[in-house]
């Protein structure tokens, strides 16, 4: 069943574009549980946070939205995020009438689906991002005129007054990578710093900015020469640890014994290892565009577990409950065509394991819900002995 929670609550949210509708259905299960909808209003929960789609999440959990409101978005993304191609830069040339056409959307489809990467090697010469994100800065100014906290196009600052305007000043955190500066940029609800007077919208778009898909996000003060690209390119594509450092740390403005924490930390789906075989083709096979788009898989699986790996070994006490489901077939960023059907179905896998506590640590090493393989057996062994699994 599921266990008690303690005083104070984090949640964070990995990336993994239209996969986010499986943590949306998680979020329905986790509000019966806790007994609180919106989550923002649990007073136990102090931080979220979010990286890519996870930054779509956390925002829309601060402006009040609930599990099933967040569910409904992302039905929506799927019929507008995607609606509008990319400006039109032929061989990376700027061309400045030409720079200002969009490829029409039914082109950059078409050729998304030709084979053996001919497709791919066209849009990478034609367009700099295939897609415009027009459409998901008007579906998500829409939402915040339905969830006006504290108004209809927030900065970052007055989202976090909104906030600490609550009994509990809940927080939350978004994940975004400086280009030139090849680091990870925190934009906190609590930000005194140049993101601060960033538009919440632009935030988003900038954590949720998957390179060749989207352009690049400039900084508010950067002259534009600074620009922000999705979190997930850094190591914080699972942003357990911001969370964790955000509640725990002993630089936290206000530190919290983990021995008083549970942190929820939810993944997008773990592609199972025959099924990256049969999606990628064998390796011997691969062409240099190959490598190119597939050598982020090769770290970005690392990265994802050793965050939790590092949370569990740094905060010995801490309740943390990673929930990871795993995916027999791929699931592309844009492939809003499986919500309802795959992602359904995972998504109310997730809300079963949420309501029976069945977690990444709530059995040994190799058992069924932790398919990342967090528990090497010297982190099983770090775990037993801090206690932590439950």
């Amino acid at each position: 069943m599921f266990a008690p929670v303690r005083e104070n609550i984090g949640i964070a949210v990995d990336g993994g574009g239209v996969k986010g509708a499986i943590v949306a259905h998680g979020l329905i299960e986790l509000e019966k549980q806790l007994g609180t909808s919106p989550l923002i209003n649990d007073p136990r929960v102090k931080v979220i946070a979010g990286t890519s789609t996870g930054a779509v999440i956390a925002a829309s959990l601060a402006i009040g939205m609930t599990g099933q409101e967040i569910l409904d978005l992302y039905e929506q993304l799927g019929k507008h995020v995607f609606s509008k191609g990319g400006r039109f830069r032929p061989f990376g040339v700027t061309i400045p009438l030409v720079n200002r056409l969009h490829l029409p959307i039914s082109v950059v489809r078409f050729l998304d689906k030709l084979p053996l990467a001919v497709g791919e090697f066209f849009l990478y010469m034609l367009l700099p991002a295939r897609y415009s994100f027009d459409p998901l800065r008007e579906v998500m100014l829409r939402q915040l005129a339905k969830h006006p906290a504290p108004n209809t196009h927030p900065t970052v600052r007055e989202l976090g007054q909104y906030l600490n305007g609550k009994p509990h000043q809940p927080r939350i955190v978004m994940t975004a990578v400086e280009v030139a500066a090849r680091q990870t940029r925190f934009i906190k609800s609590t930000s005194t710093d140049e993101f601060a007077d960033m538009k919440l919208v632009e935030a988003v778009l900038a954590s949720s900015c998957i390179p060749t898909f989207w352009d690049p996000i400039p900084v508010p003060t950067g002259d534009g020469k600074r620009f922000l690209v999705d979190g997930g390119v850094g190591n914080f594509g699972n942003p357990a640890e911001v969370v964790a450092r955000e509640l725990m740390h002993p630089y936290a403005d206000q530190q919290v014994d983990p021995n008083n924490v549970t942190l929820f930390s939810f993944g997008t789906g773990y592609l199972h290892t025959d099924a990256y075989r049969k999606a990628a083709n064998p390796v011997t096979k691969w062409w240099a565009l190959d490598w190119a788009t597939r050598a982020p898989d090769l770290f970005i699986n690392d990265a994802l577990r050793d965050a939790s790996r590092d949370v569990v070994a740094q905060y010995p006490g801490l309740d943390f409950r990673r929930f990871q489901l795993t995916l027999e077939k791929q699931v592309k960023a844009d492939n809003f065509n499986e919500i309802e059907g795959l992602l359904k179905t995972l998504g109310l896998q997730l809300r079963e394991r949420i309501s029976l506590n069945q977690h990444a640590l709530s059995g040994p090493p190799g058992n069924p819900f932790d398919p990342e393989g967090i528990q090497d057996v010297n982190t099983w062994a770090t775990v037993r002995a801090s206690g932590v699994a439950q």
